[in-house]
């Protein structure tokens, strides 16, 4: 049975759901995405796409571009529900589902084209399956594989219905350019180029992928496939999530380190939380830094156990950043580079909030964070190489972490789930709350919204704020409720 797989995308997602809900949106430029100076465009309708306006450019030049343009923030509650409504849409064809994001995914209807006229009419019955239940156009594209498929949705939008058949894979490939293959940027473009290979016929010429070895190195079986059309990866129902992060752009640039060292601890914290909510732990720690002349650098640390903790995560961040910029002013940090483990002693010594988490926990020399070379416009904390077994590697020189700690961790996270972020915090997050450090930096309008979305705690947050925001007296109260809410589930844990 030959296989076939299809590839949904929604048109211009965000933009074209509020032209849904607003009318009087329709045939005029929206672009949905932050709205501070230094927000990014999310979606642009393709009215707004005809000034040159597109996803992820600055909305200080999207405003140059499109000056009488509708600007919009996003509203992430709403896209949900109606990339649900398209999921149960997909449902109704094939199980077999892979999302991607909220506006498209790989279908594999392989064995119910035979209930249609062909792929093409299946094809056409999805995309008016959608339209009669949400109102908004998908595009579409039918192939034997996902590469093939995805890059046909794209063919023809908007509103589009490509379908490349069996035997015809090489051919619809041929003219296109490389940069068109799945992971080939700029500079592998660029290295291909010089090789003399442009277009996709020029790598399906070859016998193998030897010749292009010199100039991608392991990459080069694949692509020498992608180029003749061959992809064998299955559609997954149940994609593993590959990282968790949380960066932001600001709204004004960093320069003071005490500053940076408040950011390091609010990512940490949230990501440490958002693995816990997901039951992952993590193997490797990275940092992101963008600085204002966006020049952007990545530097990361394998851990020898996965971890969900917060401190861990911090102290690994600050030992990247010691050591991005030690690199690039030619010193070495031996401190930041000098790993010791906690002794049992030392241990018992230490905080509870310190030893939350599973993996053991290394000291780092963080007593001082290194000055920045230059002021940063972005900085982001991300754990990957995640796992879900929980399976932590003994050590034979440290004493293992009490339990208590973990169960303290699940109890502080079910607290701000109940009480909202500010109801429980240390004092570095209080800090950056209350704008202590420096000046209070101003979170970018688009990140938060994602933050928020990704997390899915942002409406239980509203009872303890609007409690707080009130009298004393009522701040009181709403205090003793959260300490009998604590005592309750200390208790409970106690058991």
């Amino acid at each position: 049975m030959r296989r076939w797989i299809m590839h949904v995308d929604m048109d211009a997602f965000f933009a074209s759901v509020e032209q849904l809900d607003h009318p009087e949106y329709k045939g005029h430029p929206v672009i949905v995405g932050g709205l501070s100076a230094r927000g990014v465009v999310a979606t642009a309708s393709y009215e707004a796409r005809k000034f040159g306006v597109h996803s992820a450019m600055p909305i200080s030049r999207a405003r140059k571009l499109c000056p009488h343009g509708i600007y919009v923030y996003p509203r992430f509650d709403r896209y949900k529900e109606i990339s649900n409504i398209i999921h149960k849409v997909m449902e109704e064809f094939t199980p077999i589902i892979e999302p991607l994001s909220l506006d498209e995914a790989f279908l594999d209807v392989t064995g119910i084209t035979h209930k249609f006229e062909g792929p093409v009419a299946l094809g056409r019955a999805i995309k008016n399956r959608v339209f009669a239940e949400t109102g908004l156009i998908i595009s579409a594209g039918l192939a034997p594989n996902k590469f093939l498929a995805k890059l046909a949705s794209d063919l023809e939008k908007p509103d589009g219905l490509v379908v490349i058949p069996y035997g015809k894979e090489q051919d619809m490939l041929a003219e296109l350019p490389i940069k068109r293959i799945w992971g080939v940027g700029p500079r592998t473009e660029q290295r291909l180029k010089d090789g003399g290979f442009a277009l996709m016929k020029d790598i399906q010429v070859l016998p193998d992928e030897s010749k292009l070895i010199p100039y991608v190195g392991n990459q080069a079986r694949r692509i020498w496939e992608l180029a003749r059309g061959i992809d064998e990866r299955p559609v997954e129902v149940n994609r593993q999530i590959q990282s968790i992060g949380n960066e932001e752009t600001y709204e004004e640039d960093v320069v003071d380190p005490a500053v940076i060292d408040v950011e390091l601890h609010y990512f940490a914290n949230r990501v440490a939380k958002r693995l816990r909510k997901r039951n992952l732990m993590g193997h490797t720690v990275a940092i992101k830094v963008r600085y204002n002349d966006f020049k952007t650098v990545t530097r990361q640390k394998h851990l020898d156990s996965a971890t969900d903790n917060e401190r861990l995560i911090y102290d690994t961040s600050v030992l990247l950043w010691n050591k991005l910029m030690n690199e690039h002013k030619g010193k070495t940090d031996r401190n930041a580079n000098r790993i010791q483990m906690r002794t049992s002693a030392n241990r018992n010594e230490s905080s509870t909030s310190e030893t939350m988490g599973a993996a053991p926990i290394p000291t780092f020399d963080t007593s001082i964070l290194a000055m920045p070379l230059k002021p940063l416009r972005l900085l982001g904390v991300t754990v990957s190489g995640l796992t879900a077994d929980g399976l932590v590697q003994d050590d034979l020189f440290t004493a293992p972490i009490d339990e208590s700690s973990s169960k303290l961790a699940t109890v502080l996270d079910s607290l701000e789930s109940k009480f909202g972020e500010s109801a429980i915090m240390n004092g570095a997050l209080w800090q950056r709350s209350h704008g202590l450090i420096g000046d209070r930096r101003k979170r970018s309008e688009l990140k938060a919204a994602v933050d928020a979305s990704a997390d899915d705690n942002s409406h239980q947050c509203s009872e303890l704020q609007s409690t707080l925001d009130t009298s004393t007296s009522d701040n009181s109260h709403q205090c003793s409720e959260l300490q009998s809410t604590l005592d309750t589930s200390a208790s409970d844990n106690s058991h």
